[in-house]
């Protein structure tokens, strides 16, 4: 951790002393062209939050690097606490500390770069490390339960309430949810994209095809503008797959076929939502059908 702690200290190092030269030539140049009577703003850039954004920038692109790699496909994140690098300007500072960086020194490189080894000094160079590595981990495992959390809350499966709880009928288990209508189509997009990844993992681990229901149902959603600001009633996507969806007026219906929702259920059960699948199959009787 110690080797890998400093790899990453030794890169912001780096970077932070090509930002104050930079930052200096631009300063200097911002300054010439004023003399010229060419206004040139935002030239001046306070050193300490040049700092902080360089190394927040670095460490971003090593968590999504990270993310891209062990989440496999979830939308789970490796994050980090901004206090352990933003120790200039986070709340948490040490006043005499951070006033170091406050009085100008834009005419003088060396009194600039001299700053750097105060601040990386500072930075919780381990802590970063620590909490990198404990995310990568369990990334693949939080990301599922995330998605498990979507499926519950976009399918209205938390049945806490009688009205649009999910129930059989007909050899398919009906989950009732809110219409989509134009005005908050652009919202409602991300979490059906989230609930079609999802879909496709259970698909995946379960061998159930779900058909082109939801791929379907986005692309109408899409479609959507302000002369057409709702999915005509009685539309059907996916008709006589394993999942279909049939829209109202008032409401959009998921009819799930036993086998489908048997595997959306055990998906709940592996991913960390076992009480309320418990309830699911409670209320939609699928213990008696098994």
């Amino acid at each position: 951790m110690t080797m890998i702690s400093e790899s990453i200290k030794s890169t912001i190092q780096s970077r932070l002393l090509e930002m104050v030269e930079s930052r200096h030539e631009l300063i200097k140049h911002a300054k010439f062209l004023s003399d010229l009577g060419i206004s040139v703003k935002e030239s001046r850039l306070y050193i300490g939050e040049c700092f902080e954004s360089v190394a927040e920038n670095y460490l971003f692109k090593i968590c999504s690097n990270l993310s891209a790699q062990h989440a496999k496909g979830t939308p789970a994140k490796v994050s980090l606490n901004s206090d352990w690098y933003k120790v200039i300007t986070n709340r948490n500072r040490r006043e005499s500390f951070a006033e170091q960086f406050w009085s100008p020194t834009d005419d003088d490189l060396d009194a600039d770069k001299a700053l750097i080894g105060l601040y990386l000094a500072e930075v919780q160079f381990d802590a970063i490390v620590s909490s990198i590595n404990e995310q990568v981990g369990g990334l693949e495992e939080k990301g599922l339960n995330i998605l498990a959390n979507k499926i519950i809350d976009r399918l209205n499966l938390k049945c806490e309430r009688h009205y649009y709880e999910p129930y059989k009928k007909a050899g398919r288990i009906i989950c009732q949810t809110w219409s989509v209508n134009y005005h908050d189509a652009y919202s409602k997009i991300d979490e059906l994209v989230a609930l079609k990844d999802a879909f496709s993992i259970i698909e995946n681990e379960s061998g159930v095809s779900f058909g082109v229901a939801i791929s379907e149902y986005i692309s109408a959603i899409n479609e959507l503008n302000w002369s057409r600001a709702k999915i005509s009633s009685r539309s059907a996507f996916g008709k006589g797959g394993h999942l279909e969806i049939v829209c109202f007026k008032e409401k959009h219906e998921y009819r799930f076929s036993i086998q489908a929702f048997n595997a959306l259920v055990a998906f709940l059960m592996l991913n960390g939502e076992a009480e309320a699948a418990h309830r699911i199959i409670e209320k939609t009787g699928l213990q008696e059908a098994a």
